[in-house]
């Protein structure tokens, strides 16, 4: 199966390798396209949900905040009885016989509150030292001052309930136990306690707490009553991720799996994704306005995966259309495409046989056709060529006669030089014959190579003969001195970069008075560069002069004067080092103390 499907991409046919590119092609589209939709959909049945749940949240957050104020009310009335008012007057002050004789006054009065508000659990008044008095509807319990300072004046809700006098604190994760240690099994469970500071009204100090509890159920049965257990799970954390409140009973007072943090503000609503228990899901968090709370819901993504199954389907049956549609108009515009190209095709296959002058009738207008015509205009031209062809190889041997002669003009040329300098000889005219010696030297690297490149010893060979002549003509006035070390000799550089800086130095030396002048040649590498001064002890420039002439060489541009030349000759050899290596190479002029300083930058090439 595997090569079948192979030899189908290595088809021969192209009709049958464009079809099958086009159907990859589409089928990548098509599903990109279907996940992006797909995708796209999820997201958007996510934040409709999520608007949903924001609206949900708000109206729990109200329906939890008129309950806290409730109890906040409820409070107040508490304390406003004839009988908790005797009970607090003075209860510093009081034994603790007079203590429990209040106790049953007390008792009735939480009994009646919690028979009238079934949503308390239990209310609790505690004094600092006789302990304290309440319970719920159906148990009654007095703590004395040890017991009670061992569990509740030591606490943390307790310091809270003190500094925050005489406002409601609020506080989550306690057990019925705490307050009541016969209470265990079934019949503990979690309570929301709201704490007061509180006193009699005509007492100075604060010297009672009042707890009003209720039960974790309770609060929970204001969120999950309507909550399907398909739809995830809710519960309400603190803001260090402690569950407090939650759908699932077994959930609270554990950790939830997402931690808001305190430094958000209040009604700030948010989502994000997570996993538990393999199961991919969205957290969404809403922070209640009383207590520091989170409410927080977890939905699995499967549900809004249901949500879409209609879309998915549809997607899934629009996507096999625009395959089966794809695949028929492929084919037959194909075919259309292609009938042309198999023309051209078969007419090329005719031409290499030898049939020349063969055209393609059928020409469409397109670029397949331009094509088409191309060829046919090749075709027509192949006779042309092939007559112009024996043409070309008689002036092929003409040029090759040519190229003959003008090898023999360098022959000559060094067999007459060879023929004066013996005549020399015999007339002892030694002068004669070291200038020609010296011009033959010259001109023998100019026509026996071609090679753009030479080694620095015989740059410096071609300047020593050069000098030679030129003494001849200035009588030995031009003192030639050369510093390089034999390890730079085999560099290499560009041939005849080196005579337009000498000829520059020997113009600048006749302008002096008394005509005689000392050129020098130093070389010396620095960071993988040749540097190659050329000094000489002519008239030299100013330091104005330099900076023109450096700007007019960085330029490219030929200096309009340098000191006795026209500075074509250092613009040609500038412009050729940048040719070979750049912009950071070439030609620049320095001051110096007397006449003038050229430095040529090169890289070290090595033979």
């Amino acid at each position: 199966m595997r090569t079948s499907v192979k030899s189908l991409f290595v088809s021969r046919q192209l009709r049958t390798q464009l079809i099958l590119y086009i159907m990859v092609i589409s089928l990548a589209v098509l599903a990109g396209a279907s996940y992006f939709i797909y995708s796209f959909m999820q997201n958007m049945i996510k934040i409709q949900n999520e608007r949903l749940l924001y609206q949900q949240f708000q109206q729990l957050d109200h329906n939890i905040g008129g309950l806290v104020k409730e109890i906040d009310r409820l409070s107040m009335l508490f304390l406003r009885d004839d009988h908790i008012q005797q009970f607090l007057y003075k209860i510093s002050e009081k034994t603790e016989e007079e203590f429990l004789e209040s106790k049953n006054d007390v008792q009735r009065v939480i009994a009646d509150f919690i028979d009238n508000y079934n949503y308390i659990d239990s209310i609790y008044i505690t004094a600092d030292n006789l302990g304290a008095v309440g319970g719920s509807q159906k148990r009654t319990l007095v703590y004395d001052r040890d017991a009670w300072q061992q569990s509740f004046f030591t606490s943390e809700p307790f310091r809270q309930t003190l500094e925050q006098y005489p406002h409601l604190v609020m506080h989550s994760g306690i057990k019925k136990s705490f307050y009541n240690p016969y209470l265990t099994g079934e019949d503990d469970g979690y309570l929301i306690s709201l704490m007061r500071g509180t006193r009699a009204i005509y007492d100075p100090t604060t010297s009672a707490t009042l707890i009003f509890n209720i039960d974790e159920r309770y609060l929970s049965s204001i969120y999950a009553t309507a909550l399907n257990s398909e739809e995830g799970d809710m519960y309400i954390a603190s803001a260090d991720g402690t569950i407090i409140s939650a759908s699932e009973a077994d959930r609270v007072g554990t950790q939830s799996h997402f931690t808001p943090g305190a430094e958000l503000t209040d009604g700030a609503y948010g989502s994000l994704d997570d996993e538990k228990a393999g199961r991919s899901m969205q957290v969404v968090y809403y922070k209640l306005h009383d207590g520091g709370w989170y409410l927080l819901k977890e939905i699995p993504l499967s549900q809004y995966a249901d949500q879409i199954l209609g879309v998915q389907r549809m997607l899934v049956l629009v996507f096999t259309i625009s395959v089966l549609a794809i695949f028929i108009a492929s084919y037959f515009w194909l075919r259309k495409i292609i009938k042309p190209l198999n023309q051209l095709s078969s007419k090329m296959k005719d031409m290499s046989r030898g049939e020349l002058g063969v055209t393609v009738d059928h020409v469409p207008n397109n670029e397949l056709g331009t094509v088409i015509r191309r060829f046919n205009e090749m075709s027509l031209s192949m006779v042309e060529l092939v007559d112009k062809n024996n043409e070309i190889q008689e002036k092929k041997r003409e040029l090759e006669l040519e190229a003959l002669q003008y090898q023999i003009n360098p022959h000559f040329l060094y067999n007459t030089l060879n023929m004066i300098r013996w005549m020399a000889v015999i007339v002892k005219a030694d002068n004669i014959v070291n200038t020609i010696v010296a011009l033959g030297n010259i001109l023998r690297p100019v026509f026996s190579s071609k090679a753009s490149m030479c080694s620095l010893r015989d740059e410096l060979s071609y300047l020593d003969n050069y000098l030679k002549i030129i003494n001849m003509r200035f009588n030995n006035n031009i003192t030639f001195t050369m510093d390089v070390d034999e390890e730079w000799m085999d560099c290499q550089v560009p041939r005849f970069i080196l005579q337009p800086l000498l000829e520059n130095s020997i113009a600048s030396g006749r302008q002096s008075e008394d005509f005689a002048i000392q050129i020098g040649i130093t070389a010396s590498v620095n960071q993988e560069r040749l540097m190659l001064r050329v000094t000489d002890s002519g008239v030299g420039m100013d330091a104005e002069s330099i900076l023109k002439l450096n700007e007019k060489l960085a330029k490219g541009e030929s200096p309009k004067s340098t000191v006795g030349g026209s500075g074509i000759g250092l613009n040609n050899v500038n412009k050729r080092i940048r040719l070979y290596y750049g912009p950071d190479f070439g030609i620049h002029f320095v001051p110096a103390d007397q006449g003038a300083e050229a430095i040529v930058t090169l890289p070290v090439h090595r033979l």
